[in-house]
Formats: C-alpha cells, sequence, structure tokens
C-alpha cells in the first residue's frame, strides 16, 4: 500500500514537472526582430488628394520587387531592378524611418505581411499618401 502511493505522488510530480517545462512560452520578438528578413512589395496604393478629390494610383508589386530588412539596419530596397541600400531604424512608437526618406507608420507585421503607411500634407487640402503592402 505504501509503495503504490509513493509511485502515485511520483507519477503526479513527473507529470507535473513535464507539464511546466513543456509550457515555457517563447519571448515575444521586438518590431526591430520581426521586421528583419526578405518581404515581396505586393503592392504600393498612391492617393494624390487635391482639390477636393482623391486621385489614387495602385500599382502592383513584380517578383523583382524586393526590400531585404538588415538586422544591423540597412534596407537593400530593390524595385524595378534598381538598388538603393538606405539606413533605417525603428521607433517605440511603431514607426520606421528611412534615413534620409520618409517616415511610415507601421500598421500591421506579422510573420507574413508588413503594412506601411505613409503621409504629407502640403496644404489645407492637399496630401499625398502611400500605402505599402508586402508579404514573405
Amino acid at each position: 500500500m505504501l509503495m503504490k502511493m509513493i509511485l502515485k505522488t511520483l507519477a503526479v510530480i513527473g507529470i507535473a514537472s513535464i507539464s511546466f517545462t513543456a509550457c515555457k512560452k517563447e519571448k515575444a520578438k521586438t518590431t526591430s526582430e520581426q521586421i528583419v528578413g526578405v518581404w515581396h512589395l505586393a503592392s504600393s496604393v498612391y492617393n494624390t488628394h487635391y482639390g477636393g478629390t482623391d486621385h489614387i494610383e495602385n500599382d502592383p508589386g513584380g517578383q523583382t520587387d524586393v526590400y531585404e530588412f538588415m538586422a544591423n539596419g540597412i534596407l537593400n530596397a530593390t524595385v524595378m531592378n534598381s538598388t538603393e541600400s538606405p539606413f533605417y531604424s525603428i521607433s517605440a512608437d511603431n514607426k520606421l524611418e528611412i534615413i534620409g526618406g520618409e517616415t511610415y507608420d507601421i500598421k500591421k507585421l506579422d510573420g507574413h505581411n508588413l503594412v506601411l503607411y505613409y503621409k504629407s500634407v502640403s496644404g489645407a487640402d492637399e496630401y499625398l499618401e502611400i500605402t505599402l503592402t508586402f508579404n514573405r
């Protein structure tokens, strides 16, 4: 009888220890860590608003339109067979700044999708909006 109780107790302890060690949560990746890698431009939407009207241009991305965000802060952007490699940074409020260029709001970022948004106001009723959609 004592032996059965000891075995049951050991079994319960063993199962409990396996459950606790098997359920370790992964550390959540930061935005800077998630963005690193190769992204294919799926679409570019440009809205030039003036005269009270939106003027929307929607360009699908091409097979060769690739953005590679490097961990060292360099962005290798190849669009229409032309490559540029500016530096980039990501702020705590989820903004992506292309050094020497625009600052985009990161609207969506997960393992497969990235959506960037930019808006520049040039007058009382004039602005430019850009939405870039990427996938892996």
